[in-house]
């Protein structure tokens, strides 16, 4: 970690911050615009501010390069969804934005193309920030999160994910940051059951399925 760089946000990011946090958005890279530099970290609370704790991913990298990210590269949001079967947050594809974009446009063909084995869509995909960001690194995307406050159609507000790969950055860079955000990624989605997003009835029906299959062969 090279440096901190403090974040001063409005009255409802505050409170967008402290809600997120509580389910887990210290956990995940966020890129943050600072003042002589574009910070790359983690986000936690010092002295009653919020702060991103830079890893030293972008050293000597300046800050206008990183415009795209804002500009071209946003795949969705995270928002927190009280009455989502899992506990983390969720993250929802560009469809439930209320943004203005062109999906036509070149630059979104590969949003609309990615999708993962089950028939997910990113682009319109809802489901556990885990997932989400496993689809968007198995379509090539690099996910990171932007301290920047989104509306989605349904009036809930999020915080924009954004693609790093769309940045001109040295492949070494990419390749690192990827590694990283991989790695965490595979790590919480290799835990068990909750990770599955599947209700108990299903669990339910599941595990009878096996243990009547064990009977059987056993009998």
């Amino acid at each position: 970690m090279t440096s901190i760089s403090c974040i001063e946000p409005g009255k409802q990011k505050t409170n967008l911050l402290q809600l997120f946090m509580l389910q887990g958005l210290g956990e995940f890279l966020i890129l943050y615009p600072g003042e002589r530099k574009t910070f790359l970290g983690k986000l936690s609370r010092a002295n009653g501010k919020y702060v991103i704790q830079d890893e030293g991913y972008l050293t000597s990298i300046k800050a206008d390069s990183l415009l795209p990210c804002w500009n071209n590269g946003i795949l969705g949001a995270v928002c927190s969804k009280t009455d989502s079967p899992w506990d983390s947050l969720t993250f929802y594809g560009l469809e439930h934005c209320d943004l203005k974009v062109d999906l036509s446009k070149t630059a979104h063909l590969a949003l609309q193309a990615a999708e993962n084995q089950y028939g997910d869509h990113l682009v319109d995909f809802t489901g556990s920030i885990y997932r989400g960001f496993k689809l968007m690194l198995d379509n090539h995307f690099l996910p990171v999160i932007l301290p920047t406050q989104i509306r989605m159609k349904s009036g809930e507000y999020g915080l924009v994910v954004s693609d790093l790969r769309s940045a001109p950055l040295p492949i070494s860079i990419i390749q690192t940051v990827n590694n990283v955000v991989n790695a965490f990624i595979q790590k919480h989605l290799e835990v068990g059951v909750d990770d599955m997003e599947i209700n108990p009835e299903q669990f339910d029906r599941i595990f009878h399925d096996y243990l009547s299959k064990i009977k059987c062969s056993s009998g």
